[in-house]
């Protein structure tokens, strides 16, 4: 739950200018089109250290309520691809935010387990969702 209007939220999560320093380790971002855009990601898992370049793009939007985003990231031997949607639900005074996402990971970074990647994901979701808390703290 976010103290944000919907409309805000909506607005904030729309615009790659504004979600894409909630992720740990942005290198760089570039802007594409209105739908898609490119992100360069320092990744470190275990002895798997290096950058990531990554294209995303929205595969489907639902004005103010919900959105499906598609990404794919290559580099350090591996690829991961991403497919994370969300809905915004207005609740009095804020926001109530719904994720999910879906990661598929192959090449280097699938030989490291199940248990060591499933660990390294859950925190990184838990640092982009606090960063995107506390950046949205502030536009209201």
């Amino acid at each position: 739950m976010t103290p944000a209007s919907r409309d805000v939220v909506w607005g904030f999560l729309m615009n790659p200018n504004d979600i894409a320093p909630c992720f740990p380790e942005l290198q760089s971002l570039e802007v594409t089109s209105q739908d898609s855009f490119k992100a360069k990601v320092k990744v470190g898992i275990s002895v798997v250290k290096g950058t990531m370049d990554f294209d995303f793009r929205i595969a489907e939007k639902t004005p103010p309520s919900a959105a499906r985003l598609i990404g794919a990231g290559r580099g350090v031997g591996s690829n991961i691809e991403i497919q994370t949607a969300f809905t915004l639900d207005e609740l009095g005074s804020g926001t109530k935010v719904g994720w999910i996402a879906d990661v598929t990971v192959g090449g280097i970074m699938a030989g490291l387990g199940t248990k060591l990647l499933d660990s390294t994901s859950s925190k990184m979701v838990e640092q982009v969702l606090g960063n995107l808390q506390e950046r949205l703290k502030a536009k209201v």
